[in-house]
């Protein structure tokens, strides 16, 4: 591997504690009893999601690409599509960072017409930066 930057795994971790952060949400009064979280649900929540995340590793290194950009993925994840209703389900999870991953490491080779979606990907991009440029 030679230069290959190592996987800070606290670093990934405290990511997923992050995303369950925006998973096991709690409103301020619970309505009913699946509203009630505890420290173990949390707890056990993150570990799955890390657990989840080590795989993907492999193939981000398999692509040259820092293994690290799981950890960022995750952030992003978190942030932009992490919701209360979510929970402890890994199905969402595994699905949207399957896809984030390929993103940022494509494994296909795209047609004109699929390449197209690619650039509203661009499109979105520059106006997040934009956005962010304003803070």
């Amino acid at each position: 591997m030679g230069n290959q930057a190592e996987l800070n795994k606290e670093a990934l971790f405290e990511a997923c504690k992050k995303l369950v952060k925006h998973t096991l949400w709690q409103t301020p009064v619970p309505q009913d009893i699946s509203d009630i979280i505890d420290t173990e649900q949390i707890r056990k929540t993150t570990r799955k999601y890390f657990e989840e995340a080590l795989p993907h590793v492999e193939f981000i290194v398999e692509h040259k690409r820092d293994p690290n950009l799981i950890t960022r993925a995750i952030l992003y994840l978190s942030q932009a599509h992490a919701i209360p209703p979510m929970k402890e389900d890994l199905t969402w999870f595994s699905n949207m960072l399957e896809a984030v991953i390929e993103l940022a490491c494509p494994n296909t080779i795209h047609s004109k017409e699929t390449a197209q979606f690619l650039c509203d990907i661009e499109e979105g991009i520059r106006g997040i930066r934009k956005d962010m440029g304003k803070k």
